[in-house]
């Protein structure tokens, strides 16, 4: 049996919980200015937001259904139902999924990086401890989306091979009391188990229930499809359905969900003309002269993600990266002849760099086991800041030496270098949510907080003399600023409202940029919808096999 269930917006994640009926989604609202957790009750036509859970993702229940895991603000949190408190676990700067047990035991992957590995932490919170490391037996992927089985010890997880889609990945189980892994099967994406013993998992564009024996954790007998188009996110691995022992399967149809736009802005939030046509668009960032904008892109076929630059005027569009790995973060030299990027390409994401000509190979700068996202390019050409995993580097030119920049405790990103390279911008979580910061270069003396209620992903005015960034609720904010022996920034005022597509791959950091005279913001515009439709619920889905 088979209905949809209504809801008035489009579902971005879920979580069905224990009691079959109860759902919590990870949804953004039309003119919303953040997104939120909601519980919904299936057959209602009345979902409920959870305060305190703005920007949150990937929930996930505890065994009783009296409180959810979720990720907000770069860290793991729990909210008790059915209205808090929030509590902080741990930090997780991008979390790639949860699940808990009955012992009170939460694993959890803290980030998305190639690196990624599970952790382990008490539902009331402590230091985690590593579950599952890079370990030899698991190919060196990347581990996420951990799934108890029903005794509370065993667990299912993906190890991806990001770097080529879709090949080699794999749905392993393990064991909170050793450290040894068993492959179930290969597969392009997350796997789900439910009662009675079945595996669901992704396969093309059908859900498919396999026997699983939870004795053995071998499949047997051969797949079914019990639902198709499945809603997926080729970028984190993830697909969207959710399945309980009472027999229930939901699931969020639509192809097309990640698709966005590249519309300019006036200060005044009047929309002045757009780039390209609708795509699966990351990072755009504009040339210091403002002619030609470059952006990471999606194929929605291949699902590879590649450099592309546009034209200003023409809206011209090229192709620089044609590896099957994933290239994203592109950032621009100061005279706009080269682009440095990130690319999935080996064991790790390393930092690339290709004439924006497309005349040369990319060449390879800077390699180690770490993943490494470029963030800004000095404009005298002798620095490139980058994120390696929670600590800011910069690379010197042409020397290619690595220099430590930034430690704290917090997760940084999102470095940028004023235009006269002694200032660094730079977003950290050390208060418990994002706030934007400043400090000098090349030493970080001294320490500037810029945005007053939280913000990320700051963006300089060609002059120096204004800092933009991005507030809680997705508004344009500018800061006057001067410098000189110090920095001083003024009070920040709100310049519009966007509705950006969310960033939720490690490899997308901004959504926005400003063009060097500040007067146009280009904002990567959400598509509301796509070909999304309402979730769909499926009862007694295993009469099919």
């Amino acid at each position: 049996m088979m209905f949809t269930a209504p809801l008035p917006f489009p579902v971005r994640d879920m979580a069905m919980g224990p009691d079959g009926h109860t759902v919590a989604v990870a949804a953004h609202q039309e003119g919303a200015k953040k997104g939120l957790i909601w519980l919904y009750e299936i057959g209602s036509d009345d979902p409920r937001s959870l305060p305190g859970t703005e920007g949150g993702n990937f929930p996930f229940w505890s065994p009783d259904g009296k409180a959810l895991g979720f990720f907000a603000d770069g860290k793991l949190k729990r909210i008790n139902l059915p209205s808090g408190p929030v509590q902080i676990l741990a930090d997780a700067p991008a979390g790639r999924g949860g699940t808990w047990n009955q012992d009170g035991v939460v694993l959890f992957t803290p980030t998305g990086r190639l690196q990624s590995q599970i952790l382990r932490v008490a539902a009331s919170g402590g230091a985690p401890t590593l579950q599952v490391g890079r370990e030899p037996g698991l190919g060196g992927g990347s581990q996420r989306w951990p799934q108890f089985l029903p005794d509370g010890k065993h667990f299912l997880f993906l190890s991806a091979m990001i770097a080529s889609y879709g090949r080699n990945d794999g749905i392993y189980v393990g064991s909170l009391d050793s450290k040894e892994f068993h492959l179930v099967m290969n597969t392009e994406g997350p796997a789900v188990y439910a009662a009675p013993g079945y595996l669901l998992y992704l396969r093309g564009r059908a859900i498919m229930a396999q026997p699983f024996d939870l004795k053995t954790f071998r499949l047997s007998g051969e797949p079914v499809a019990v639902a198709k188009d499945p809603q997926f996110l080729p970028r984190i691995l993830r697909s969207t359905f959710s399945a309980v022992d009472t027999g229930a399967l939901l699931l969020q149809k639509g192809g097309n969900v990640s698709l966005s736009r590249l519309i300019w802005f006036n200060r005044e939030g009047k929309e002045v003309g757009m780039i390209g046509e609708p795509q699966v668009y990351a990072n755009p960032l504009i040339t210091a002269n403002g002619r030609q904008v470059v952006v990471d892109q999606t194929d929605t076929e291949s699902q590879n993600t590649d450099i592309w630059t546009y034209d200003v005027q023409r809206g011209a569009a090229k192709r620089l990266t044609f590896d099957p790995a994933l290239d994203a973060t592109p950032v621009w030299s100061p005279d706009g002849s080269e682009v440095v990027f990130t690319s999935s390409r080996g064991t790790a994401f390393n930092l690339f760099v290709k004439e924006a000509n497309g005349a040369q190979e990319e060449k390879r700068i800077c390699e180690t086991d770490m993943d490494k996202y470029p963030n800004s390019w000095s404009h005298d050409g002798k620095y490139i800041l980058y994120q390696e995993g929670l600590e800011l580097k910069y690379l010197t030119l042409p020397e290619m030496k690595s220099t430590l920049f930034l430690k704290a405790p917090a997760t940084l990103r999102n470095a940028q270098f004023s235009p006269d390279g002694k200032w660094v911008a730079y977003d950290s979580n050390e208060s418990g949510k994002w706030e934007v910061y400043v400090t000098s270069f090349p030493e970080p003396h001294g320490k500037w907080q810029v945005s007053n209620a939280g913000g990320e992903q700051s963006r300089w005015r060609r002059d120096g003399k204004e800092l933009f960034y991005l507030s809680p609720d997705a508004k344009i904010m500018a800061v006057p600023v001067k410098t000189g022996a110090g920095f001083d920034p003024g009070v920040p005022v709100a310049l519009f409202q966007t509705n950006p597509k969310e960033t939720l791959a490690t490899s997308e950091q901004y959504i926005y940029d400003v063009d060097p005279n500040g007067q146009k913001v280009l904002v990567n515009t959400l598509v509301h919808g796509g070909d999304v439709q309402p979730m769909t619920v499926v009862l007694h889905w295993g009469e099919k096999k």
